[in-house]
């Protein structure tokens, strides 16, 4: 039986920070997958900056606060 949406979830991952790629503009977020609290594989989003801002944006005003984004490190970071 497969499990219910609603105990599909993810999660940033702890271990990766995001990353951007100055080159494309793209943005990279490693995601956990899970199934309740069982760890069933890994990913990563990739979106544009803009799509990524407007993400971080809008989840950051539903909880309340206004912040902007994060300097990404990584990819960006090393370049």
């Amino acid at each position: 039986m497969s499990p219910l949406p609603a105990r599909l979830h993810a999660s940033p991952c702890r271990s990766a920070p995001l990353t951007t790629v100055r080159a494309t503009g793209e943005v990279r977020v490693p995601l956990a997958l899970h199934v309740v609290d069982d760890l069933r594989g890994t990913t990563g989003l990739v979106m544009s900056r803009a799509e990524a801002q407007w993400l971080f944006t809008q989840l950051a005003e539903s909880l309340g606060h206004v912040h902007r984004m994060p300097t990404p490190c990584g990819l960006e970071a090393v370049r």
